[in-house]
């Protein structure tokens, strides 16, 4: 589902070998080593925890990977199963995914596919679209017969990017902050439909203070979007009729340490019909790691 697997298999700068953490927790300190000496290493500290704790005191902890039969879900199953390693349920990530969207949006409900060729705007927002959802992309080239015009919004210039009427370039693990910039100025401008958020949202007046502390000039410091692109996105998103986010799931970590930000946008907007659709997109669980970037919120 990645663009780049050939890249990343055979890139020049590829980790090529094991590489041990020689500095505190954080440091980013690491020295390279032997495969030998790294295999050592592990199983000597695996030996010596089953051993004083019981094999349950270990948790392999990982999900999906490379996809791979083999690598992904072949050997390492195997090997902790046999060592008698407690099990964890592998959805570290959909399963926050699922919960971060039942609590912002209510239901795990999306617009039909069908219905995006009718779009006059589709905001394509961490998904690899046409590489990890191409049964979509149809009815993405169907609203852009009728004049739709699509948008991508992330770091990388994907095969959607690069098929889009835009990219929006932007730094990994700021997407929440690019989302209060654009409810700021829907807000601000008055583009959102009051009544509608009364009858249907909650914790709107509470909402409000935290919009206004992201001008999107802060924004654009941490986004790397300029200010007025971000209040041109807002102000398409908030005013095009029948238009449709698209968004990465399942939430990844940004948005399980900083909040659901993108996910009240449909509500700010003032569009019910609007809705967040999902797609997995486990591309963006790789470059989505770098929460560093991201601010509180």
């Amino acid at each position: 589902m990645f663009d780049r697997y050939l890249e990343r298999v055979y890139h020049p700068d590829r980790l090529a070998t094991p590489l041990k953490r020689i500095g505190p927790k954080g440091s980013g300190q690491f020295a390279p080593v032997s495969w030998e000496a790294a295999m050592q290493d592990i199983g000597a500290r695996l030996r010596t925890i089953t051993h004083t704790y019981g094999a349950e005191s270990v948790l392999p902890y990982s999900y999906a990977g490379t996809m791979g039969l083999l690598q992904g879900e072949g050997m390492a199953s195997r090997f902790f199963n046999r060592l008698g390693a407690s099990h964890l349920a592998r959805t570290i990530c959909a399963e926050a995914g699922f919960h971060g969207y039942v609590y912002t949006i209510g239901a795990t409900e999306g617009t039909d596919t069908p219905a995006f060729a009718h779009a006059r705007l589709i905001l394509i927002w961490g998904s690899n679209t046409l590489t990890s959802n191409l049964h979509l992309w149809p009815f993405v080239q169907a609203a852009r017969a009728n004049g739709a015009r699509v948008i991508v919004i992330d770091p990388a210039r994907t095969r959607t990017a690069q098929a889009a009427d835009e990219w929006i370039p932007i730094n990994p693990g700021t997407d929440a902050a690019l989302a209060l910039a654009m409810m700021n100025t829907i807000v601000a401008e008055d583009l959102h439909d009051a009544g509608y958020i009364a009858r249907y949202t909650v914790g709107f007046d509470a909402l409000c203070p935290r919009l206004a502390e992201w001008p999107p000039e802060r924004a654009a410091d941490i986004t790397g979007v300029p200010a007025e692109r971000i209040r041109q996105l807002a102000r398409a998103y908030a005013t095009t009729s029948c238009g449709h986010p698209r968004q990465l799931w399942p939430p990844t970590p940004l948005r399980r340490r900083h909040g659901d930000a993108d996910h009240c946008l449909p509500a700010r907007a003032s569009r019910p019909h609007c809705q967040w659709s999902m797609v997995n997109s486990r591309r963006a669980m790789g470059r989505r790691n770098e929460a560093s970037h991201a601010p509180s919120i």
